[in-house]
């Protein structure tokens, strides 16, 4: 953003929010390009076989003891709001990602 607001000659003081610098440029937040990141990456993880550990541990649940302090990176939570922030309907986004042209370009 520091490098935009230079470019566009924008200074602190002009008070410009980086929402309005990002409008002006045309570029997506970051916001949106990690939703599209782990998108493409649930899009993945459904193709691979069940057999592979990313599956396996998407699945999983702990038998025992506890998960460490903080916000999980990557859970199914997250793929269903990351969908719903993308208007897929979540009934269909299963099928939909096991054909890769389209499910990139959905995600796009």
């Amino acid at each position: 953003m520091r490098h935009m607001r230079s470019t566009l000659r924008i200074t602190t003081m002009d008070k410009v929010t980086n929402k309005e610098i990002l409008e002006q440029t045309g570029l997506p937040s970051m916001e949106d390009l990690l939703i599209r990141k782990n998108l493409r990456w649930t899009g993945h993880l459904m193709r691979i076989p069940p057999d592979r550990l990313p599956k396996q541990v998407l699945y999983s649940q702990l038998s025992s003891g506890h998960r460490k302090r903080g916000r999980p990176r990557f859970r199914k939570d997250t793929i269903k709001r990351n969908l719903k922030l993308r208007d897929i309907k979540t009934d269909s986004w299963i099928s939909l990602s096991q054909q890769r042209d389209t499910w990139r370009a959905i995600v796009k």
